[in-house]
């Protein structure tokens, strides 16, 4: 057989694979297997000062009586556009609660985290299976998969929060359910049962716990100064003082999809670089500082929010003050489907330098 009559009869083939609704691995694996984990969107960062403008106007036109559920707007990362997310696994949102309203009862699949950003207390709070989880700013609040939950903000003050997400990942496994409510959807509860039920004292089987997943507020003040009983510690040498939100009933992540975990990066303090199959979005509690991203420097401040795609490098460098970060990473996914990877970055003389500190 000639070259010539090989590739007539191979393009032959390939047009009758087509035809059949077949088709070649040998001509199309390199498309869906190589050597490194693939990104296919860029790191990016979102600043407070550019979308809270746009939240607070958006406060006065788009309200509950205006048939508006939901006030919140996304963080959309330009390369997932046509997906409206953050990364591929984690969509994330800035939702505004004006004062005196409530947002009514739903429920959906997608797993969901409430992070206060801007709260000045009082009695606002989040109502999940009938408990009222207060909102203090920067405490931690979950909305597990497939729970009734509603929002109220019963102070003379707005709050602002930040929503995470996975319905990407929910979407992509065509598991997506939405269901509104009406009147009362779960039994009340009282006020921090959960709380009391997860702490270091508990009900020996007589009193057991209603819910298949804790509905629990992790308050900001306790997982600060558990940060700061660290203050000795070398840390990370990759994230410095980092702390995870555990699931109280079985030391998991904080849910299934999404762990949830608090840094503190003290003065001048700057970190290795390293990569993960993973992906993170962060939002800056407060300080100043820097982290590159696969060659670009993201500049952040309070209030910011920015990603880290799966499988980018990535360092963080702090200003002269302390800076704490607060990440949502889809990490628990990659570990229990086995798929998860992390690498420091090695220079070529070996060393675990920085891969891009000059840039700073």
């Amino acid at each position: 057989m000639t070259p010539v009559e090989f590739e007539a009869q191979l393009e032959a083939l390939h047009a009758e694979l087509a035809a059949a609704n077949m088709a070649p691995t040998w001509k199309y694996v390199s498309e869906f297997v190589s050597r490194q984990p693939r990104t296919s969107y860029r790191p990016w960062l979102w600043k407070w000062h550019d979308v809270i403008p746009l939240l607070m106007r958006a406060g006065d036109l788009i309200t509950p009586e205006r048939g508006a559920e939901r006030r919140s707007m996304e963080h959309v990362n330009p390369d997932l556009k046509p997906f409206y997310t953050t990364s591929h696994t984690i969509a994330t949102a800035f939702q505004l609660v004006r004062a005196g309203e409530s947002a009514p009862a739903h429920r959906h699949a997608a797993a969901a985290i409430r992070f206060a950003a801007k709260s000045r207390g009082g009695t606002v709070y989040t109502k999940v299976q009938g408990e009222r989880l207060y909102m203090e700013e920067n405490d931690l609040l979950l909305t597990p998969a497939w729970t009734w939950h509603e929002h109220h903000n019963e102070t003379a003050h707005d709050i602002v929060w930040l929503d995470a997400l996975d319905f990407p990942l929910v979407n992509l496994l065509q598991a997506s359910v939405f269901e509104p409510g009406e009147g009362e959807v779960a039994p009340p509860k009282a006020d921090g049962h959960s709380n009391r039920a997860f702490g270091l004292f508990r009900p020996a089987g007589w009193a057991p716990y209603p819910e298949s997943h804790p509905l629990i507020r992790y308050p900001w003040v306790e997982m600060r100064q558990a940060l700061a009983n660290l203050a000795g510690e070398r840390g990370s040498r990759y994230d410095g003082l980092i702390l995870e939100y555990v699931n109280p009933a079985n030391s998991g992540p904080t849910l299934p999809t999404m762990s949830c975990r608090a840094q503190w990066l003290r003065p001048n303090e700057a970190t290795d670089a390293h990569r993960a199959t993973s992906s993170t979005v962060y939002y800056v509690i407060a300080g100043s500082g820097s982290t590159v991203i696969d060659g670009t420097r993201f500049d952040w401040a309070p209030g910011d929010v920015f990603v880290v795609p799966n499988w980018s490098w990535h360092e963080h460098r702090n200003g002269d003050g302390d800076a704490y970060l607060f990440s949502i990473t889809d990490e628990p996914v990659m570990k229990l489907l086995g798929m998860y990877r992390e690498q420091p970055y090695v220079a070529d003389d070996g060393s675990h330098r920085q891969a891009v500190r000059a840039q700073f």
